[in-house]
């Protein structure tokens, strides 16, 4: 289950996971519906007029990119030991010890994440924030992904530089599908 499958992440994360050979599930508008499917979503649930959690059910993994209410809601579409990841929710006391942030953030970031871990509990499921890292491998690998045309960029608008403000403006309001660039020359 990957969310907002026609938004920046998510066109690159659903192309991803039918590469690795994964069912893909996500949450779409009708403007979106057409672009996810487009991309190999195997089911396409209207978020506007459909519950996810209400439609989906035993699933392995799912990828939050919203966080708040629908990270959430995700643990219910889990199966046991089902995985979130998730780039948008708090990291978590297991964050705070696998990036050796000491005692006092790892008890601070416990102690803010404790609706989350409450729910990985009570849904038998591991969460996990996801902090950006560069990586040059996984890099290279995308890399070849791209070059390869096995995974294509989807691009929605294109800003100059001296327009960067409106960029955000646009991002900010919701509706960008795919990527919105900003050219520096």
């Amino acid at each position: 289950m990957i969310h907002a499958g026609s938004g920046g992440v998510g066109t690159f994360a659903i192309q991803l996971a039918k590469l690795m050979g994964a069912y893909v599930a996500t949450t779409a508008s009708d403007r979106g519906y057409a672009l996810v499917q487009s991309l190999g979503a195997d089911r396409i649930i209207n978020y506007r007029k459909e519950n996810f959690e209400e439609m989906l059910s035993g699933y392995d993994a799912v990828y939050d990119t919203i966080g708040g209410e629908v990270l959430e809601k995700s643990f219910q579409v889990l199966k046991p030991n089902g995985k979130i990841v998730s780039i948008s929710g708090l990291p978590n006391a297991r964050f705070g010890r696998e990036a050796n942030l000491g005692w006092l953030k790892t008890t601070l970031l416990s102690i803010v994440s404790h609706r989350i871990t409450t729910l990985e509990k009570k849904n038998q499921a591991r969460y996990h924030f996801l902090f950006m890292k560069p990586s040059g491998l996984q890099l290279e690998r995308i890399k070849g992904y791209l070059e390869d045309g096995l995974i294509k960029p989807v691009i929605d608008k294109v800003y100059d530089f001296k327009d960067v403000g409106q960029a955000f403006q646009y991002l900010e309001g919701g509706s960008a599908k795919g990527k919105v660039i900003v050219k520096m020359k």
